[in-house]
């Protein structure tokens, strides 16, 4: 007995034991990797997030803020990490304009992170949100867009589509935009940035939501902290928030609780 509990102890862990996830142990897949910080209860659901331009998945690991206020209200946060900028580069860029090989099909590839995170760690996957910052706001978009169906809401932080925005997207989500008036890095009107490319309008880009899903009518209007919250309840299908804010190009405090709330109660 003592010899067969000695061989079982010699044999490799499972995947799912295996210990990746923390800052400098990621959670290799197919085309890249992902980094998780998991609750100490069971998990209620994931977040899986998208950091900025230039920006690192360990990176978004080392935000106590940020996992602490995830962790704490039940849930996991899986941080996917982007491809290099250029050759040699450590920091990471999405292909939120969906550009043909040699770019990596990033819709593809975060559905694939959130799918190995779910059964590596033993986590709900149809409770899995997803959300981002900046250049990973923009993804997030672009995820809701195309793949409507990967994530059960989408929850962009200061990011929009490149112009020109689509005209529709495949079929209405639950989405959380949250967005600062004082924005001078995605501005909420858009900016031309140094490669001559354009940010979207996100007025523009929440009229096509409306559109998408079907809203009539006026919206309903309420102010939470320092949010000032446009919910459209008067839709045909999906879920549609934005939550401005008076400052800049950042994730606001509170912003966990505020997108975490929404989700949770519908």
């Amino acid at each position: 007995m003592r010899l067969a509990a000695l061989i079982l102890a010699l044999l490799p862990l499972p995947l799912a034991a295996q210990d990746c996830g923390p800052p400098d142990s990621p959670c290799r897949i197919d085309g890249g990797y992902y980094h998780v910080t998991m609750p100490e209860a069971e998990p209620r659901g994931a977040v899986v997030f998208l950091h900025g331009w230039g920006g690192r998945a360990d990176g978004i690991m080392r935000n106590t803020g940020l996992m602490r206020a995830l962790t704490e209200r039940g849930y996991a946060a899986v941080a996917v990490q982007g491809m290099p900028r250029r050759e040699g580069d450590s920091g990471g860029a999405w292909n939120s304009r969906a550009m043909p090989s040699p770019r990596r099909d990033d819709v593809g590839f975060i559905d694939a992170a959130a799918n190995d995170a779910a059964e590596r760690f033993g986590l709900p996957r149809e409770t899995f949100v997803l959300g981002g910052f900046s250049g990973g706001g923009m993804m997030t978009w672009r995820v809701a867009c195309d793949a409507p169906g990967a994530f059960a809401a989408y929850a962009p932080i200061a990011g929009t589509f490149w112009r020109p925005i689509p005209e529709d997207c495949a079929e209405p989500v639950r989405l959380h935009h949250t967005h600062g008036t004082d924005d001078d890095v995605v501005p909420l009107e858009g900016r031309t940035v140094g490669s001559g490319i354009t940010q979207g309008d996100v007025f523009d880009v929440m009229e096509m939501q409306r559109a998408l899903h079907g809203c009539t009518g006026n919206n309903a209007q309420r102010t939470e902290g320092i949010y000032r919250i446009d919910r459209w309840t008067n839709c045909a299908e999906g879920d549609l928030v934005m939550a401005l804010h008076d400052g800049g190009h950042s994730i606001p405090r509170g912003w966990v609780n505020l997108m975490l709330d929404w989700f949770e109660n519908g």
